[in-house]
């Protein structure tokens, strides 16, 4: 038999002991693993380390991202062609993620992977944000741009990666989560994606210098005294070389700080100290030669490989044999998806490090600059719970010719003076929508002005010397979310636990239906463990695995922005909400506006079915009133 038939039936017993069967599936598995064994060498050696389950979902993570960027760097084609080409392939993604199948195999692929193994793809609309600003070409000035890009293309991918393997062990966790409580950890995470970047930016130079790009920041290149011109004439400097020399001693320094979780299985710790090992290896192969860099991309030394996989390949094969897992994927986790998940993120947090803080002194809420204060309500007439879909950031900023970052800088600024209103008024839980799992489609300088402004909104709130009595929870999923804003978000739970007047639940990466889901995922799986009986399942129970378990119905659902739809907002909450929706933009939203909502809601009538309550008489409208009635400024349901 020639080679070719061996290598054939080789891949036909992967797949079949992966559980592929369907000839369009294996196609777009093995365009994936062609993908990545011809663009991702080191990637491709480690994938053999694995078994077939993660081997092949490792290629379709890999192939479906550099089927993507290849549209975005596309030689010989026109930057408006490969826009084109970008977008098209960005809305089949959309539809093929709506329908839940493909017509295109590589997409397929990914689709099979991500659903099998409970993966979230909302990565990839932060890449595809990213790349549709490469195809016209990118230069960074500073370290700090560059890491930044990192952290949006590399750092997700990898923890996506990583998500996977940590779910392949057993454990019902997101890396996002493990690092949360550990800042070394996630420090050295993303200190090693910034290794991986650096190293595949000396590598990949001379094809970047094809496109007329350079890869690296001008600030790296100040530092010796290397040109612009001179590199993208392929002249070779002893200023080019120091400069390569110093980068890569920086790179092994990075990978030094490489950190494998002792929870996961050996066979998976051996995989990822192979990888970087093999990185190690490239880094030498690149200083070994630089003015070569200007040319071509080097090329990994086959006995220096060998002397890495060879070994890695007998303690693989070793750990699988002596210590069998059984790859069955674990259910998707959540933020807080109920008590046995809170309690293992709390674990995990407290081994790792524990925060001592010590109960400030608590501050009042400051008075509206107005004067204006909260009407006097009796206490039935009161909403528990008033949830706000806070829309219209961008366009309020796009009116005034700002840029939409401008827009959510405001918008916290509204979100600020709202709390200080509900609790003026006496509101004991507020929910606001910060971020959608569907906000990830936004353009990249929105994402990061968002991961900034959340944190430190909610910093705000509890972090100055008199902190206001707020308690803070989080509602939402960390996969995908930057380490340190899952980090922020814990870390807020935590210093206001002991904080009582108001609940302000934080809805950060969250979607209605993820939560629903996440949560029945739970519940399945204490049933098939055993430790939950199916028929003790009823609407009590079920809410005990949502995100935030104790969280009320919601009584009030407000929307800014005019919009008529509740965008996958706290389904199972806000059946029986009492619905308003305003027309002004979020950021000229206040306080007042808050408690005219209240006092209309006081006026209504909730019958749950039965016979209904005696309304609070309705207030009286006057021109100032935003939330008049269906005819006015505003529309209610």
């Amino acid at each position: 038999m020639s080679m070719s038939g061996v290598l054939r039936v080789s891949l036909s017993g992967v797949y079949r002991r992966a559980g592929i069967h369907d000839p369009f599936l294996r196609r777009g598995f093995e365009a994936c693993r062609r993908a990545t064994r011809d663009t991702g060498e080191i990637e491709y050696a480690t994938s053999l380390l694995l078994p077939p389950p993660l081997r092949v979902a490792t290629w379709a993570l890999y192939g479906a991202v550099r089927a993507v960027d290849d549209l975005a760097d596309a030689h010989g084609v026109s930057p408006a062609d490969r826009a084109r080409n970008l977008e098209e392939w960005i809305t089949a993604f959309d539809a093929d993620m709506r329908d839940r199948h493909s017509t295109d195999p590589v997409r397929q692929a990914l689709l099979h992977s991500a659903l099998t193994w409970n993966l979230s793809t909302s990565f990839l609309h932060t890449l595809f944000e990213e790349l549709r600003q490469d195809v016209n070409g990118r230069e960074f000035a500073t370290w700090q741009e560059w890491r930044c890009y990192s952290s949006l293309i590399n750092t997700p991918l990898v923890l996506r990666t990583a998500s996977l393997l940590i779910r392949a062990a057993g454990l019902p966790l997101e890396p996002e989560t493990l690092a949360a409580g550990a800042p070394d950890v996630a420090l050295a995470w993303q200190t090693v994606v910034d290794a991986i970047y650096l190293t595949d930016a000396l590598v990949d130079l001379a094809d970047d210098l094809d496109r007329g790009h350079v890869p690296l920041p001008a600030e790296a290149l100040e530092e010796d005294g290397v040109r612009r011109e001179e590199l993208l004439a392929r002249r070779p400097t002893p200023a080019f070389a120091h400069m390569v020399h110093r980068l890569t001693d920086q790179a092994r320094q990075w990978f030094d700080q490489a950190m494998v979780p002792p929870v996961l299985h050996p066979a998976i710790g051996t995989a990822l100290t192979t990888y970087t090992d093999l990185y190690r290896v490239r880094l030498t192969s690149a200083a070994h030669d630089p003015g070569a860099l200007l040319q071509r991309r080097p090329a990994l030394p086959w006995q220096q490989r060998q002397r890495v996989l060879a070994p890695a390949r007998a303690k693989a094969a070793l750990a699988w044999t002596f210590f069998p897992v059984s790859l069955r994927p674990s259910p998707a986790p959540t933020a807080a998806s109920g008590t046995s998940f809170r309690t293992e993120a709390a674990n995990a947090r407290q081994a790792l490090r524990k925060i001592q803080e010590e109960r400030r002194p608590i501050a009042e809420p400051e008075p509206h600059p107005s004067g204006a204060r909260p009407p006097q309500l009796p206490a039935e007439a009161m909403p528990r719970h008033v949830a706000i879909i806070m829309d219209g950031n961008g366009r309020w900023a796009t009116e005034r010719a700002k840029p939409r970052s401008d827009g959510h800088r405001a918008g916290a600024d509204a979100i600020i003076d709202v709390v200080h209103g509900a609790l003026e008024i006496g509101l004991s839980h507020l929910t606001v929508y910060a971020f959608s799992t569907e906000n990830w489609k936004r353009p990249a300088e929105e994402l990061q002005a968002l991961m900034y402004e959340i944190p430190a909104c909610l910093g705000r709130v509890y972090k100055d010397s008199r902190p206001l009595d707020v308690r803070v929870r989080w509602a939402g999923l960390p996969a995908g979310l930057p380490i340190e804003v899952v980090e922020a978000l814990t870390e807020a739970e935590k210093a206001t636990r002991d904080h009582s007047a108001l609940t302000l639940t934080a809805c950060v990466n969250y979607g209605g239906r993820a939560e629903i889901t996440a949560a029945a995922a739970q519940f399945a799986q204490e049933a098939a463990a055993g430790t939950t009986a199916p028929s003790s399942l009823s609407e009590q129970a079920f809410s005990r695995y949502l995100h935030v378990p104790e969280l009320p119905d919601v009584d009030l659902l407000l929307r800014t922005g005019g919009d008529l739809r509740t965008s996958n907002f706290l389904p199972w909450q806000a059946v029986y909400a009492e619905l308003m929706v305003f027309d002004t933009y979020w950021p000229d939203f206040d306080r007042r506006d808050l408690w005219k909502a209240i006092e209309r809601y006081a006026s209504r009538n909730r019958r749950y079915g039965s016979v209904p309550r005696v309304p609070h008489p309705a207030p009286t409208p006057d021109d100032n009133d935003s939330a008049t009635a269906a005819s006015g400024t505003s529309q209610e349901a």
